[in-house]
């Protein structure tokens, strides 16, 4: 039995990582217009490193509104502050995408804690997983 839940699992995490990769291109193409090439890739690929993490990490809550609210409001908040750190504070930096890889880590792991603190105050105690 927990080989086939492993193997549930292990395919809904490649789908979300082809869904991600998708997303990844298309945001790149898009971004890549009307600015300098290459200008937007970074905050790309932090943004699918960190989000991506929180969904492998944070495997277990998946089945949660609770979680996936939580996930929107963070992805909206993170994509305002790459629009701010690169578009408007820093315009002309144009930095490597494995740069921002292990900051894109620590964010994820980050976010999986404060949304088990968050799920911690929320559930009623009667309620919480063990």
């Amino acid at each position: 039995m927990p080989r086939i839940l492993r193997k549930r699992q292990a395919a809904s995490d490649d789908a979300l990582g082809w869904i991600g990769i998708g997303l990844v291109l298309v945001a790149a193409i898009v971004l890549d217009k009307g600015s300098a090439p290459h200008k937007w890739h970074a905050a790309i690929m932090w943004t699918f490193v960190a989000f991506f993490g929180i969904l492998i990490f944070g495997r277990k809550n998946r089945g949660s509104w609770l979680f996936w609210l939580f996930w929107a409001a963070c992805l909206g908040l993170h994509m305002f502050a790459m629009w701010v750190i690169f578009g408007q504070l820093l315009p002309r930096l144009i930095l490597g995408t494995l740069y921002v890889i292990p900051i894109a880590f620590i964010e994820a792991i980050f976010l999986v804690v404060m949304f088990a603190k968050l799920e911690r105050n929320l559930t009623p105690e009667h309620h919480r997983r063990v």
